[in-house]
């Protein structure tokens, strides 16, 4: 890796490690920095046995907290730990206008602690000599990719992938203030990624729009739930993510009764929801992974059935008539593929960004506590025929065989040329 070599002030004519002469699978590296939800390890171990269904290595690098989850410790693959600015935890009361927004809160404002994130990063790609890097919210690790000129993929949800120049989220005009502030603030990003470059000696110059140009967009979403949608580049796989352990049970007895499905955590709104729900004139079906014991014995022998081990998603939404969700993008894309009316109350920021998209569609209803109680909120979705309607719509455009095959593509081309 001749850049590597620039980059670390080694002559690009030395001999590389023994072991990497010897190495006879490419290898990807695995770049996980922020998020802490399953979805996106079990999004990046479908990545990973892609890597080997091709014939090549995946070597993670993630926060610490995930180094050692149960799913890697089973795998036989290297880990490594993430080098991390600033973890934020952007619940639904943050708010930013545009992306820039994000990356300042996450220390894109500090070019020395930057610098540092980066050039470890620097120095786990030069020590493990990667063909290519798969990125998942992992800002720091992008702009080392392209500082290094390191090829890259970027797995996201659109979230993290906005257009070259970071418009606002609103949309809005350029010369209005919200869109002068959100130049502004993009200027201050790229002043801060140059200072970067510059003091690492890269082959390549850098700004915001150079990162966000960088990398090969891998959507694992559909087009509908995309923030800064309706766009038409990159390639679109749709939900990857899967539990492999799963369990299966029983609807509560439904006669001529609506189902619902909820996939809910702790958090304002949750059992005002199920309460709701159980006075209405659905069955529910509820997955709450941290359910307390009280919320268990809440809804025992009632309409409502909660648990918290996971469900195979797929027999579930084939047999709900609405479901109800915190706007996990996974869930909210396959929910919509399944054609089901959807009520979101968004977990966290980006969460929030997609069920906005989403509503925008008219395939969902988007609930606030702050704004209006939970029984008008179900209310809305189980007696709004419009939201099915659009869900039907959105999911009549996608056929299983259309992401299958970019599956493929994307498990082709995260080898292809670069096979030893």
């Amino acid at each position: 890796m001749e850049i590597l070599a620039a980059v670390h002030g080694r002559d690009a004519s030395q001999k590389s490690p023994s072991w990497i002469a010897e190495r006879r699978r490419p290898r990807v590296l695995l770049a996980w920095e922020h998020g802490r939800n399953f979805g996106r390890l079990s999004r990046l171990l479908a990545v990973a046995r892609m890597v080997e269904q091709q014939g090549g290595e995946p070597v993670w690098v993630v926060p610490r907290s995930q180094r050692d989850a149960p799913a890697l410790l089973a795998l036989s693959q290297r880990r490594h730990e993430a080098p991390v600015l600033e973890q934020q935890t952007f619940g639904p009361e943050f708010r930013a206008d545009s992306f820039a927004d994000v990356l300042l809160a996450t220390g894109f404002d500090d070019a020395a602690r930057l610098l540092t994130a980066v050039d470890a990063w620097a120095g786990l790609i030069d020590a493990l000599a990667p063909e290519c890097i798969v990125l998942d919210y992992a800002p720091a690790a992008q702009l080392t990719s392209q500082l290094l000129g390191l090829p890259a993929f970027q797995l996201t949800n659109g979230f993290d992938a906005p257009p070259p120049d970071c418009p606002p989220y609103a949309g809005v005009r350029a010369c209005s203030p919200l869109g002068r502030r959100t130049a502004e603030r993009v200027d201050r990003v790229s002043d801060t990624i140059a200072q970067v470059g510059q003091r690492l000696g890269g082959p390549h110059a850098s700004s915001l729009p150079h990162i966000l140009r960088h990398p090969r967009r891998v959507f694992e979403c559909i087009p509908e739930t995309d923030p800064y949608g309706p766009r038409h580049e990159g390639l679109w796989v749709g939900p990857l993510a899967a539990h492999h352990d799963t369990v299966d049970v029983p609807w509560p007895e439904s006669w001529q009764r609506r189902r619902v499905f909820a996939h809910l955590r702790s958090g304002a709104g949750a059992t005002e929801l199920l309460d709701e729900l159980q006075l209405s004139d659905a069955v529910t079906l509820c997955v709450w992974r941290d359910a307390p014991d009280e919320v268990l014995a809440r809804y025992r022998h009632t309409s409502v059935r909660v648990l918290r081990e996971p469900l195979h998603l797929g027999r579930v939404l084939a047999d709900a008539d609405a479901v109800i969700n915190q706007g996990s993008t996974a869930l909210v894309s396959q929910s919509l593929l399944a054609g089901k009316p959807q009520l979101i109350l968004p977990a966290d920021f980006e969460k929030l960004k997609v069920a906005q998209r989403v509503a925008a569609c008219g395939a969902a209803a988007l609930w606030n506590p702050a704004e209006c109680g939970a029984r008008e909120a179900v209310r809305r979705l189980l007696h709004a025929p419009a939201l099915g309607e659009a869900a039907r719509a959105i999911a009549a455009r996608y056929t299983p065989d259309w992401f299958e095959a970019n599956r493929n593509r994307f498990a082709r081309d995260l080898i292809g040329s670069l096979a030893l």
